[in-house]
């Protein structure tokens, strides 16, 4: 079936469930989730951690969680790209904040000024529903610095509620130089 077949019998949500390989209810549930998640957030833009609802992250260390860390990736894409999936370890938050290409690390005072506020708004809510997330997935620079390929916001909520430690995901193929630059506590290898 190509795209033109779709578009005439199919409604565009119905098109959109069937390129992301979900059934139309799925997608549809998805969607008004997003939208009442959005709207919500509306409210947490540009405040302090102060009136923000009370925050736990609910970590996703499923295997199935794993391509999340990369900001949503499709299932059929990350088995591609990852067929063993990602090296899960934990990290102090502040020696991880330390080893950060500043592209990555949110310092003081940038907490509504870096990336999309929009976005942090959101996960707000999203996390003080207490629904699960995926960990951050790192990855080592040249210059023995850190960068995130997938977390940034995630990142900047655990840091202003001064969460001690958080899990992070890596490639399996950049371990030897993650342990040369970072203290890692190993959960699957």
């Amino acid at each position: 079936m190509n795209i033109e077949d779709l578009n005439e019998s199919m409604s565009a949500d119905e098109v959109i469930a069937h390129l992301n390989g979900e059934s139309i209810y799925e997608y549809r549930a998805e969607k008004e989730l997003r939208m009442r998640i959005s709207e919500e957030s509306k409210q947490y833009e540009g405040a302090p951690s102060s009136g923000w609802p009370p925050i736990k992250f609910n970590w996703d260390l499923s295997f199935e969680g794993q391509r999340f860390s990369l900001d949503g990736m499709k299932a059929d894409e990350f088995l591609k790209y990852y067929p063993n999936g990602f090296l899960l370890g934990h990290i102090n938050l502040q020696e991880l904040d330390i080893k950060l290409c500043h592209y990555s690390r949110r310092d003081e005072g940038e907490l509504w000024k870096v990336g999309a506020y929009d976005k942090l708004a959101r996960l707000i809510v999203y996390l003080s529903e207490n629904r699960r997330i995926s960990p951050p997935l790192v990855k080592p620079l040249e210059s023995g610095e850190v960068i995130f390929n997938g977390g940034h916001h995630r990142y900047a909520i655990a840091k202003e509620l001064n969460i001690e430690n958080i899990p992070i995901h890596i490639d399996p193929k950049h371990k030897k130089k993650m342990d040369s630059i970072l203290n890692i506590e190993w959960k699957n290898i």
